[in-house]
């Protein structure tokens, strides 16, 4: 089940995707007040947002950043670091957009941290999820041409080399 709050501004907006798995269907009429996975695609959202207030204790967080495993804790904000350390979140790290960039995919990055997501969450086993992910690469971007969906499906093998969990401190 998923609820989406867009932001009206077009450049630099922000959607807030409240997403729910289970196995049997979900009716939850209500936006998600705890999550065990948040994820953050544009790192300025961590100077303007309190990106993981509704991260719950013990959950992951995935961050898009083009600081590496190594140097991007020292890079948060103290106030990311305190969160992080205080709700004992796992940190997953990788640069989308050079991910992107490397795969002729420029600045899109919907396929990369879609990937990260299933790799990470264990909402479906890893090779199922990414099978369903190129099933659905090709169904939406057929009419664009092979180049366009082999360019995905080369994002999509690529992402999960570049990867990485932090030790958080």
């Amino acid at each position: 089940q998923g609820y989406f709050v867009y932001d009206s501004k077009k450049s630099g907006a922000i959607t807030i995707s409240h997403l729910r798995f289970g196995p049997d269907p979900v009716h939850a009429p209500y936006l998600i007040a705890r999550a065990s996975f948040v994820a953050c695609h544009q790192w300025s959202f961590l100077d303007r947002y309190d990106v993981l207030s509704y991260a719950e204790p013990g959950g992951t967080f995935l961050l898009n950043s083009s600081h590496g495993p190594d140097q991007v804790w020292d890079a948060l904000p103290w106030e990311v670091q305190d969160q992080i350390v205080e709700k004992h979140l796992r940190l997953f790290v990788i640069d989308a957009y050079s991910v992107a960039k490397a795969n002729g995919m420029g600045t899109r990055i919907n396929t990369v941290m879609q990937t990260c997501f299933f790799a990470i969450s264990g909402v479906l086993p890893r090779e199922e999820a990414i099978g369903h992910i190129k099933t659905a690469i090709k169904k939406t971007y057929s009419k664009r041409g092979d180049e366009v969906v082999q360019k995905n499906y080369d994002a999509v093998d690529d992402t999960l080399s570049h990867l990485c969990e932090v030790a958080v401190p």
